[in-house]
């Protein structure tokens, strides 16, 4: 088995530049995952297309 040599260095740098991309991934995902867990649960047939529980909120009543 040849043995290969590998050119390349990842300063701390890199490392952080690595780091906040895992993390702004995830923070996404995570937003996402917010946005549409209506939906995903619909799609998934756990929430029924009719519950309240998913419609927009009312309007506050005027005095």
């Amino acid at each position: 088995m040849p043995m290969t040599t590998v050119l390349a260095y990842l300063d701390p740098g890199t490392g952080s530049v690595i780091l906040q991309l895992l993390g702004g991934g995830l923070a996404a995902a995570a937003v996402m995952a917010k946005l549409y867990w209506g939906r995903i649960l619909r799609f998934l047939h756990i929430r029924r297309e009719d519950d309240p529980a998913t419609d927009a909120p009312s309007k506050p009543e005027s005095p």
